[in-house]
């Protein structure tokens, strides 16, 4: 038996696989069987799964191109664990399903080690309650189910925080060792930061913790120096391979990107829209934000008494504070502004607000937020089984699985009115099952360009499909991965290129020059392109 010797903390046994196998179980169930159900429906995760299919199919695992030339904008870590995945599972072929299992597995992994974490200050109900909260964050389950960087990063930079904590009570060598392997891995997804801001939040957080200066600042200097090894060396393979092109993005991604300079607007949002981004993204339990001060005026007013209050803060509170401030500071800090770059934060202010919520458990707080979620888990199956009648939306076997447990979950509270905290979590748990397992795919799966593709390749199934437009930020990405990377972008139209060839054009594209080139007026094929929001038309070859 393990356990902590920190003020305030628990005697919990680390060893006990019931709870875990528990939240594992209802973890794998959440995501695991539907993520192929969704197919690809914007930019973003065709961007990510292209560079996988480079990799196998061009061997190149260093630095692959797509689009004929263009290289990847973000570390190949997660497109390897795709290449990897699929070429062990599914005979090195990249579909929707391969290209989420690394978001899910991050995901998985994100929850559980929260939960540990909880659990060793305050007990195994307590970190399975912190974790499911976790998981039902309307940010964090998005991107644990998408083809993105996001949930790779956040878990390979938010568990060594974890560690690195653990290890000031129960110092082992494999804790640094086990840090520093996933913070490399954190830094090969998306560059320096994923090692530096988890290592500055942890320093920050010892330091208010009154450990010595030097100590911490060596400690973590090593780890953060001894994380970059690794990534040092692709990052020199890379430029071998890429040259100044390379160094050029490497460098606008990593430091421009920061400074605010790039040479284009990318993202870029008012400081205030981080904190706008977070209340969006702890939905359903933004409502605890609001409605627990009420209740908890007094202790929030002893709070600000500042050296009463910090006297009494509990490790895990501090660091989670530390953590918040850290992260959202650092990222309010540049110009480009998104709602993912925020996720290493949502596992401390889940058990920041898990805590809330068992405080207030026998409060009217816990009442309202179970009254709201079973109401919302009884209602959410009728309303997508009326919507699939009135659009014709298919589901599948496997999708009519999710529609009974939200309809239990919502039951329960409703018949017996007791737990209201687990009430709550568990109708939320099944919400989120039910959106993957069936609303999900039947909304989105009709905004995919897939269609499209899957005819134009039907209609021309071999040679390059051009694309009309060579600016970076403009590319045809689902139309390219479902065409399996043929898509070549040119600046005017080929006048070189075989009778019946085919040439994507997107709406606002100077189509001046078609005629002279050989090439018919473009035909519009969508109304709305998945990936730029504009109509999307295809022309074709003459003479």
């Amino acid at each position: 038996m393990q356990t902590s010797k920190q003020p305030g903390m628990r005697r919990v046994d680390s060893l006990d696989w019931r709870p875990q196998l528990l939240l594992l179980a209802l973890l794998a169930f959440m995501t695991l069987p539907w993520l192929g159900d969704i197919v690809f429906n914007s930019k973003g995760e065709p961007r990510e799964a292209i560079v996988a299919v480079s990799i196998l199919d061009s061997g190149s695992w260093i630095l692959p191109t797509s689009f004929g030339h263009d290289i990847p904008y973000k570390p190949p870590f997660l497109a390897w664990l795709i290449a990897v995945f699929a070429k062990i599972f599914n005979g090195g072929q990249v579909n929707e399903y391969v290209a989420r299992v690394p978001s899910a597995l991050a995901f998985i992994a994100l929850c559980w080690a929260t939960c540990r974490w909880a659990a060793h200050a305050r007990g195994w109900r307590f970190g399975l309650i912190t974790a499911l909260m976790l998981a039902t964050c309307a940010e964090v389950f998005r991107a644990g189910i998408a083809c993105r960087v996001d949930m790779v990063l956040t878990a390979c930079s938010v568990i060594p925080v974890f560690i690195l904590d653990r290890a000031r009570s129960h110092p082992a060598r494999w804790r640094y060792v086990a840090a520093t392997l996933l913070l490399s891995c954190a830094t090969l997804t998306k560059g320096p930061v994923g090692s530096l801001l988890p290592c500055l939040v942890a320093g920050v957080y010892m330091l208010f913790a009154r450990e010595r200066f030097w100590s911490v600042v060596w400690r973590l200097t090593a780890v953060c120096l001894l994380s970059m090894v690794i990534p040092a060396l692709w990052y020199w393979a890379a430029w071998r391979q890429g040259g100044d092109a390379f160094l050029s993005l490497a460098y606008e991604e990593n430091i421009l990107r920061l400074l605010g300079k790039m040479p284009y607007e990318s993202h870029v949002n008012p400081w205030w829209y981080n904190f706008l981004t977070l209340a969006a993204g702890l939905l359903p339990w933004t409502l605890l934000l609001v409605v627990v001060p009420v209740c908890m005026r007094r202790s929030l007013f002893d709070g600000l008494r500042l050296r009463r209050w910090i006297g009494r803060i509990s490790p895990n509170a501090l660091l989670c504070i530390t953590a918040i401030v850290v992260i959202v500071g650092f990222y309010t800090i540049p110009a480009s502004k998104r709602s993912v770059y925020l996720l290493p934060a949502y596992p401390f202010l889940a058990y920041g607000l898990a805590a809330a919520f068992m405080r207030v458990r026998r409060r009217w707080p816990a009442a309202v937020m179970a009254w709201m979620l079973s109401c919302l888990a009884i209602a959410a199956p009728v309303a997508v089984l009326l919507y699939a009648v009135a659009h014709d939306g298919e589901i599948s076997v496997l999708g009519f699985v999710t529609i009974a447990p939200p309809l239990v979950c919502g039951a329960w509270w409703l018949l017996r009115r007791s737990r209201p905290v687990w009430s709550s979590v568990l109708c939320a748990v099944s919400i989120f099952t039910l959106y993957i397992g069936i609303a999900g795919p039947m909304v989105l799966n009709p905004r995919s360009d897939r269609d499209v593709a899957l005819k134009l390749a039907a209609d021309r199934p071999t040679g390059h499909i051009y694309q009309l437009g060579n600016e970076p930020g403009i590319r045809a990405y689902t139309m390219n991965y479902y065409l399996h990377d043929r898509v070549l972008p040119c600046a005017q139209a080929p006048a070189d290129a075989p009778s019946g060839a085919r040439m994507i054009v997107l709406a606002g594209t100077d189509t001046t020059g078609l005629a002279a080139a050989g090439w018919s007026r473009p035909d519009t094929v969508l109304t709305r392109s998945c990936d730029y929001r504009r109509p999307l038309m295809i022309s074709q070859k003459l003479r």
